[in-house]
């Protein structure tokens, strides 16, 4: 065995029978390079907590580096008799500083406890300042005797880690203290730790400046109930409201709607009617909810005539309410949408009507035979395309309807991969999680499929959009305080209230992941955007216009109020998915996966239309279609020069018609308008995009040339 070009000289090992414990002694340099000592090497099994922290049963002094573990635990390990501490450090690999103070939310004892502990130099915690995860598991033991247990292994500093029948492999080294292990040790911990931040060290400098019992007990009160400081206190606000929700609490009612699917009815059909499930008034005690407002006294003060005004009482010293009334607050702030949430550790859909919190995820039924159902209801919707109107290419419509679907519910779990994305290299947040931009000319059925949509995702809550010109500035800045992960369906808007600087930078320029943002569905009669906004959007054409008649209108309407229950199916299937950054050419990969998954569990034959191998809008491009057709009709000619291609229209059409050619073009292809010439930077990318053959040398020659 060799150790950066020292020797280590082991001893035939003496193999145990029984106990899976192999000891090796072994000889190594001292930390300083120079003469060998004897240390053991150990090879063991460990299988419960009490063998593990025998490790440590002499420590005096522990520093670890562990992934799991709270501030619970750490109280746990002082006053247990596992462990006799004088001193613990304990790098935490899983959480960053807000994560972690959340957990002691609630608990001021516990912050006092451990406040303590910081104060007398017994304990000192890190947690991560950087989006990073550290999984690596490392325990330094300095033992009463001088001696040293070094130990690298996966156990985690937690009994919650051995509450199942686990087995952990652990390299455990037993030191003088001065050998060369000890050393690289010491390196490897000290780099751990410099990946984060001293725990509750804004907490002590607070405390060291105060003697007044009073006050001391205030700065507790607001650290712990209070919210970590944000650019966002609405936002935080919020999300204290929907943390409250998420609660297991007996004052809020939880009901599924897959499961308690009749009960789920009454909820949504006492919404519908505006009564909700429990009278405006009930407020009484056994129905009160109570939130801290220290730390959000400026948003609790801006929105006091609102909360009131739903019989949540405010005070300097709580909000008092039911739950009711803090959702009949949201609503309002969130343009009457509903507020939903993804629960990340329980992997559930939720979402708040009055004292109810529906679940919005189920598994999979017993009976394939629902899913085909569910199925069949989506596609009896989609082909009133081809039933009720005049579409010129059905199938291609059909196509950019079903890829609609799969966006919106895909949607309620854009802050879900916002998540996942963030901690990997390469992301860009406003272009990974792009809006959904529906376009077609007046009775395309835009606004229908809106409907359609936000019933099948809200099971029935949701039966309006609103309307284009409510997307004003204002709103955008209000879904980022709204911690709601609903999508913000807006009908009939303008472009030009879409081609906003504040779109371009949505998620980039506020998002960090503490409050939800919801994603935008937009449908307008205007064509594309500019291309800046267009690689931020997914576009799609509803090419279709629909004269219905009186009975026509009603089997629509039938349609879109019908139940359905495939997105509660859904969310279970996508909780499964690994998520990694997406390919550009295809954002909603994973939620294609999933549809496929279902059709597959059905049994049922997607259909012709399902856009199963990409985007509809990529395999029935318009845009291709146009630009094909134009060619093919001698509308403009093609010259290329200097590793340039030219577009040119000027025999045929005016500036303002070529900007309409301009704008059909991916946003992935580079172009450049020069009145009525369109230059391409990259020919190979027009030929490929366009499926149009070079007239002399043809893609041999291209590559020759």
């Amino acid at each position: 065995m060799g150790l950066v070009g020292s020797q280590i000289v082991c001893s035939r090992p003496k193999w145990p029978e029984v106990n899976m414990d192999y000891t090796i002694p072994i000889t190594v340099p001292t930390r300083d390079g120079g003469e060998e000592v004897a240390i053991d090497l150990e090879l063991a099994m460990v299988k419960s907590w009490p063998t593990f922290v025998d490790y440590f049963g002499d420590a005096r002094v522990l520093r670890a580096v562990t992934y799991s573990q709270s501030p619970q635990i750490i109280h746990q390990l002082f006053a247990s008799n596992d462990l006799d501490l004088e001193q613990l450090e304990v790098v935490v690999g899983d959480y960053r500083q807000a994560e972690y103070r959340k957990d002691l939310q609630g608990d001021l004892d516990l912050a006092k406890h451990l406040t303590h502990l910081l104060e007398e130099d017994q304990l000192n915690l890190y947690t991560l300042d950087k989006r990073v995860t550290l999984h690596s598991k490392l325990y330094l033991a300095e033992n009463r005797d001088g001696s040293r247990t070094v130990v690298f292994g996966s156990p985690n500093l937690s009994k919650q880690a051995w509450s199942g029948n686990q087995t952990n492999l652990v390299v455990v080294f037993r030191t003088n203290g001065d050998s060369i292990i000890d050393e690289y040790a010491d390196r490897l911990y000290e780099a751990h730790r410099e990946e984060c931040e001293l725990f509750m060290k804004d907490l002590t400098e607070q405390l060291a400046e105060t003697d007044d019992p009073e006050e001391r007990d205030r700065v507790y009160d607001l650290w712990v109930d209070g919210t970590v400081p944000s650019d966002n206190p609405t936002g935080d606000l919020h999300r204290r409201i929907v943390e409250m929700f998420d609660e297991d609490d007996e004052r809020v009612r939880r009901v599924n709607v897959v499961s308690e699917a009749e009960e789920a009815e009454e909820v949504v059909a006492l919404q519908a009617d505006g009564s909700g499930d429990v009278e405006a008034t009930d407020v009484q005690p056994d129905r009160q909810m109570r939130l801290s407002p220290q730390g959000l006294e400026e948003p609790v003060k801006q929105a006091e005539s609102t909360l009131s005004r739903h019989n949540v009482s405010v005070k300097p010293t709580e909000l008092r309410g039911s739950a009711a009334g803090f959702d009949r607050y949201l609503r309002r702030f969130n343009d009457d949408f509903p507020t939903m949430w993804v629960n990340r550790e329980k992997e559930l859909v939720r979402m708040q009507l009055d004292n109810t919190t529906l679940e919005m995820t189920a598994p999979l039924p017993d009976d394939p035979e629902e899913v085909s159902e569910a199925l069949a209801h989506i596609e009896e919707y989609i082909e009133t395309v081809d039933r009720f109107g005049d579409a010129k290419r059905s199938e291609e419509t059909m196509a950019h309807f079903y890829e609609a679907v799969i966006y919106v519910f895909w949607a309620p779990f854009a802050n879900y991969f916002a998540q996942e994305y963030a901690n990997r290299d390469g992301a860009e947040l406003d272009k990974d999680l792009p809006f959904l931009y529906i376009h077609g000319q007046n009775d395309s059925g835009k606004g229908m499929f809106l409907r359609f949509a936000a019933n099948l995702i809200s099971s029935g809550v949701v039966a309006e959009p609103v309307e284009g010109q409510q997307f004003t500035k204002d709103a955008i800045e209000r879904c980022r305080s709204s911690n709601t992960v609903f999508p913000f369906l807006v009908d009939d808007v303008d472009k030009d209230r879409v081609e906003r600087d504040i779109i371009k930078t949505y998620w980039t320029g506020a998002w960090d992941g503490s409050v939800a943002f919801p994603t935008f569905v937009f449908t307008s009669n205007d064509g594309n955007p500019k291309s800046e906004y267009r690689t931020r959007m997914k576009m799609l054409e509803f090419d279709v216009v629909f004269d219905v008649e009186g009975h026509e209108r009603e089997e629509t309407a039938r349609l879109i109020k019908e139940r359905n229950q495939l997105f509660p199916w859904f969310a279970h299937l996508l909780f499964q998915k690994q998520i990694t950054l997406p390919d550009q050419d295809d954002k909603l990969a994973v939620a294609r996966e999933v549809f496929r998954e279902l059709y597959e569990y059905a049994n049922r034959e997607p259909p012709v239309y399902f856009p199963n191998d990409g985007p509809a809008e990529r395999i029935y491009d318009h845009g291709r279609r146009k630009w094909r057709q134009a060619y093919q009709t001698g509308l403009f000619t093609i010259e290329e020069k200097n590793d340039i291609l030219l577009a040119d229209f000027s025999e045929n059409l005016d500036g303002y018609a070529v900007f309409k050619y301009d704008k059909v073009v991916p946003s992935t292809i580079r172009t450049e308008v020069q009145k009525t010439r369109i230059q391409f930077d990259q020919p190979e990318r027009f030929y490929e995009w366009t499926g149009i053959e070079p007239k002399s040398t043809g893609w041999w020659g291209r590559i020759w040339k």
